[in-house]
């Protein structure tokens, strides 16, 4: 019987320890809530590359299955390649300056 209140006891005290650790770790909801939109902006962006990253793909694919007597066409598919490849540049560091703006306002809990 006192093996059995002993352990009860012990019990206790544990989830009582564990409920004023949670209630001493404060977390600012102005950071949380900046935090919720860097992540965001973030993913987001992360989309953005994705898209460009497929319309690469299909632009390529379409540069090389293009006749060599459509010449417009081929020029016309080049430059966009090369514009698509500067957007995904862009994109890119944005990606990462976005993240380094997540790190540098010490959001809890980053999952990049």
């Amino acid at each position: 019987m006192s093996v059995g209140l002993l352990t009860l006891l012990g019990t206790l005290v544990a989830v009582a320890q564990e409920t004023s650790v949670n209630r001493d770790i404060i977390t600012d909801p102005n950071l949380s809530s900046r935090c919720k939109e860097l992540m965001q902006d973030r993913n987001d962006k992360v989309k953005v590359r994705q898209r460009l990253t497929g319309l690469l793909e299909r632009n390529q694919n379409l540069l090389k299955k293009t006749p060599e007597m459509k010449v417009t066409m081929k020029k016309r598919l080049e430059s966009n390649q090369i514009t698509l490849r500067n957007e995904l540049y862009l994109a890119t560091l944005q990606v990462q300056s976005l993240e380094e703006s997540i790190i540098r306002s010490g959001c809890p809990g980053i999952n990049l």
